[in-house]
């Protein structure tokens, strides 16, 4: 009887247990890497030349910051003149440089996209209703590029 008994509640879910697919499914998104990271394995991502953070631009920011966007625009071609040692602009209450060079704490851009609370607005990217931070390994592309100096563009600009 007791090997009855041991063989019956074995089968019972704890309370701490899943509840089966749900659960399963649940466990694999959390599992699944973010896609937005994907950028993050590019090798020059350690010291990022201006192209790997034009793609960053291009992929989480210009459909906002686009030719017909706001005063940022962050399009190819245009962006890095937009942001190194510019004001951000006029409406923004904070003053400051959008990228110092060498500076990411000094550099606007970079605190609108890693604070939850910058000085003014919200955090960027920034989707219908919140924003949507992008993953750490991204901001920190971000991070090396202006503290590499900000580099510019080059004519061969171009990422694997």
């Amino acid at each position: 009887m007791l090997a009855v008994v041991v063989a019956l509640g074995s089968a019972c879910p704890s309370p701490s247990a899943g509840t089966g697919a749900a659960d399963a499914a649940r466990d694999h998104l959390a599992d699944a890497p973010d896609p937005r990271t994907a950028i993050c394995a590019s090798p020059n991502a350690a010291a990022p030349p201006f192209a790997l953070v034009q793609q960053i631009f291009d992929l989480h920011c210009t459909s906002c910051h686009g030719q017909a966007g706001p005063e940022v625009v962050l399009v190819a071609g245009v962006s890095w003149n937009n942001l190194v040692g510019k004001a951000p602009p006029p409406n923004e209450s904070c003053g400051g440089t959008l990228v110092v060079a060498g500076d990411p704490a000094a550099s606007y851009l970079y605190q609108k996209l890693i604070n939850p609370s910058p000085c003014y607005g919200a955090q960027m990217p920034f989707a219908e209703f919140n924003p949507v931070p992008l993953p750490s390994c991204v901001t920190d592309i971000v991070r090396a590029w202006i503290a590499e100096g900000a580099p510019g563009p080059t004519p061969d600009a171009s990422v694997d």
